[in-house]
């Protein structure tokens, strides 16, 4: 018996409070506490903050020494006023810009700026300004607590920031972003680089957050050991180099110890997908492959990859020999697909294999349990859904999973009881008990055939031993940090899902 490729549990999680991630009412509700238990008062905190902010300004534009700081009302305002009083302080030419200069300033926020006007600083209407003359705007109008779409004035200095070409730098999360859901409240600051405070939140780290907020820099103001005492992750963040190293293979070991896995799909005319995700699974360490496909679309599979075995008839002989799936890639929604489909549900329930379903497996599922109001997947499934596939799962659109990335992944794993990929940028890893997003991965990924590739690597993980959330954590991320090396070697632009394959083989293989 050889041993299984990780030690990884089902239910891993980090422990460091830079692994983890908050929504922004954990945050507010508990730095307070965490600040008390650490010495510091909250005006402190905000002074620890303006610090931490202008410590990575001058790490990111060491080139700036004419600085606008845009500031609205809020407690985000005090830590702009903190960071232009040590800009000042420190030589720089500074402007100071405010969306409301006539409306006072209330508690920690009102002394901040009270220290500023006392270092002999001046607050300016935003409006009498010519941005085109700073090396580096400074985002501090709106904070975490924005509920609803961004007002009108505020929204209108959005648009300015936005139209200038100008390196933008905010402060804790991009004035007008959604920090629980990562969607724009009406308007959004587009920041090429954005230093988020206390605690990473959910909605900068997936989806259309990451667009917004650019670099993301993370500084916990040396409050991390308290606060991470006093509230649970709402999710955790997941690399390649972060997870186990992969065990290396026994020296006895043969093709018999590492899974038979069958893929299934290719329909007339489509069998890029399949032998994408078929080459992939070898790819991965999978030793015995079989791609079972429409017969017209044998020969295109098997060009050049010998290696993989073809079947297109007498599906039940197949099933039988396989000890896992991957269902899907190219699979179509004609009569052949339908038909292959549920035989392979029905074989599933009976003999519990662990299996992957993607791309057209997850439409034919989606119809399925609609006209069975539900339909559970095999214990040992992972599904990889994209956002559109999503939707049809939970019957809603596209924009609604969009608007709340976590929770469309923990719905469709606690619906369909299976561990859930919910694939796109910063992409969603659930099960029915915690959820995970990879840090890995680039925009070069965006480019036909890359989930098919990702179906396979999960696929061939699975038909190796491990469990259905171990695969789908060490799937994503491998899939991603090859990619990443891609892209650090060739560019983003003009990456293929095949060119994954040799980056792919040497992160398998252990050092």
């Amino acid at each position: 018996m050889q041993k299984t490729l990780t030690t990884l549990t089902d239910n891993w999680t980090p422990s460091s409070l830079s692994q983890k991630v908050f929504l922004a009412q954990q945050v507010r509700q508990h730095e307070e506490a965490a600040a008390q238990t650490c010495g510091y008062s909250m005006y402190m905190l905000m002074h620890r903050a303006g610090q931490g902010v202008f410590r990575h300004l001058k790490a990111v534009y060491p080139y700036a020494h004419n600085i606008l700081v845009l500031v609205g009302t809020g407690n985000n305002a005090g830590d702009g006023y903190v960071v232009a009083t040590l800009a000042k302080s420190f030589g720089w030419h500074v402007t100071l810009g405010a969306l409301n200069p006539a409306k006072p300033l209330t508690g920690d926020a009102f002394t901040a700026q009270q220290s500023w006007l006392a270092d002999g600083g001046e607050i300016r209407p935003w409006q009498e300004l010519d941005f085109q003359h700073f090396d580096v705007i400074v985002d501090g109008i709106l904070g975490t607590g924005l509920k609803g779409t961004v007002r009108d004035d505020a929204a209108a200095l959005i648009k300015t920031v936005n139209g200038i070409d100008l390196p933008v730098l905010s402060i804790d999360v991009p004035s007008g972003l959604d920090a629980d859901t990562g969607a724009p409240l009406g308007v959004c600051v587009y920041a090429d680089c954005t230093v988020t405070l206390v605690a990473k939140k959910l909605g900068m780290l997936t989806g259309q957050g990451k667009t917004y907020c650019g670099k993301l820099i993370f500084d916990d103001l040396d409050i991390a050991q308290a606060f991470n005492t006093l509230t649970q992750p709402c999710a955790f963040l997941v690399n390649y180099a972060q997870l186990p190293a992969l065990r290396k293979r026994q020296s006895n070991a043969h093709k018999g110890h590492f899974g038979r896995l069958l893929t299934v799909g290719a329909n007339a005319d489509m069998p890029g997908s399949l032998r994408l995700t078929s080459e992939a699974a070898l790819r991965t360490g999978a030793a015995l492959v079989r791609a079972y496909c429409h017969t017209d679309s044998r020969l295109s599979i098997s060009m050049g990859r010998p290696e993989l075995m073809l079947a297109s008839e007498q599906l039940s002989t197949h099933l039988n020999w396989s000890s896992c799936l991957a269902i899907g890639p190219g699979l179509g929604t004609d009569d052949w697909a339908t038909g292959t489909f549920s035989q392979l549900m029905s074989h599933l329930e009976s003999n519990k294999l662990p299996c992957v379903i993607d791309a057209d497996g997850l439409n034919l599922l989606a119809d399925s349990s609609r006209h069975a109001n539900t339909l559970l997947c095999p214990k040992r499934s992972v599904i990889t859904p994209h956002p559109g596939e999503a939707a049809r799962l939970l019957n809603c659109t596209v924009p609604e999973i969009e608007q709340d990335r976590l929770k469309a992944a923990q719905s469709l794993a606690k619906r369909y009881n299976t561990t859930c990929v919910l694939k796109g940028a910063g992409s969603i890893i659930c099960n029915t008990e915690h959820s995970w997003i990879c840090t890995d991965g680039n925009p070069g990924m965006a480019t036909a055939g890359m989930g098919d590739t990702l179906t396979g690597i999960i696929a061939a993980l699975l038909a190796q031993g491990m469990h259905a959330t171990q695969a789908a954590l060490y799937g994503v991320c491998l899939h991603a940090s090859a990619a990443d090396k891609v892209a650090q070697q060739y560019g983003q632009r003009g990456m293929l899902a095949s060119d994954l394959f040799e980056p792919l083989r040497v992160l398998v293989n252990p050092t």
